[in-house]
């Protein structure tokens, strides 16, 4: 697999093929990103060109030069060798975000092989919530105040720490630290405006350390409360469903510990939890073959809400 340097300049000569359609060793700005000499830039076009059908060589005077034939050609082909995935989706959601229907047009042909239901980027697909998303990376990136302002909620918060973009529950979310020094998520397309703040200067990376901490190694979905008292839910799992929750088999939350296998087949195991909402959806997906053994205020709770659902639907 090629070294992350490696992987940066192949990067950064699709992106500029998708951008101008004709490269060539001569040109002064790529010469300067990369921080390489002609005949090495020469190299790096010839063996993206031999890499890819869609590169076509041809003769531009004296010199050589490269032209890109179909954009999403260079997708489909680096999707199919390419062992790092992560930043050819990257390219193609903000070089053509057009290519993922493509792309799926593809996968019907080859539907024993790939399947796309969705893609990180749709939450931010249109143009307001793709301009929040890179005011908050660059806000991130310099570790800058931030101010925001959700549709839903008539507050502005200021003086924010935003620590992270998180795609998580098939959105994406930017992690921030209050006024009030909770950790906080904010979903990206609710966000109505994104500002910096007017509290100069950069905060300090000691003063987040333990929100970072939290983030890592906490966080189960986006009902995760910070600063509060995790509980202990009891669970079983009928005979039916068993065999999803064995011990070998993967977590559906991070917290999620094996406790024992019963006789009747089914499995017991335990889940930490902050507030109710960060468990009950699993619960629920599972209906009626996910059982609260304990707590009773949980299991009280549970079957308050079903009563309510039965209630609704008469």
């Amino acid at each position: 697999m090629a070294d992350s340097t490696t992987i940066q300049k192949y990067k950064y000569i699709l992106e500029e093929f998708q951008k101008r359609g004709v490269l060539d060793a001569y040109d002064e700005d790529m010469l300067d990103e990369l921080s390489v000499g002609k005949k090495q830039l020469g190299r790096i076009l010839k063996e993206t060109c031999d890499a890819f059908d869609s590169i076509e060589e041809f003769k531009d005077g004296k010199k050589l030069a490269y032209k890109l034939i179909t954009p999403i050609d260079i997708f489909i082909e680096a999707f199919n060798n390419s062992e790092e995935i992560g930043w050819l989706l990257q390219l193609a959601h903000e070089g053509d975000k057009s290519i993922f229907n493509d792309l799926e047009k593809y996968a019907k042909k080859s539907k024993e092989l790939y399947m796309f239901k969705n893609t990180p980027f749709e939450d931010i697909s249109d143009l307001e919530s793709k301009q929040h998303f890179k005011r908050l990376k660059n806000i991130i990136e310099a570790r800058d105040y931030a101010k925001i302002k959700f549709y839903y909620d008539d507050t502005v918060y200021d003086n924010l720490k935003c620590l992270k973009l998180v795609f998580m529950d098939n959105n994406w979310y930017v992690a921030f630290v209050d006024s009030d020094n909770h950790l906080r998520f904010g979903r990206i397309s609710f966000i109505e405006r994104v500002d910096f703040s007017l509290k100069s200067g950069h905060f300090q990376p000691s003063s987040v350390e333990k929100h970072h901490h939290f983030l890592e190694h906490s966080i189960q979905n986006s009902m995760t409360l910070y600063d509060k008292e995790k509980k202990t839910a009891t669970l079983k799992a009928t005979p039916k469903i068993a065999k999803y929750f064995k011990d070998d088999m993967k977590k559906f939350l991070l917290s999620q510990t094996f406790q024992k296998e019963c006789e009747d087949g089914g499995i017991v195991f335990e889940i930490t939890y902050t507030q109710e909402l960060e468990i009950l959806p699993l619960i629920q997906k599972w209906l009626p073959d996910l059982i609260i053994l304990e707590p009773q205020e949980l299991k009280n709770h549970y079957l308050e809400k079903l009563s309510q659902t039965v209630n609704n639907h008469n």
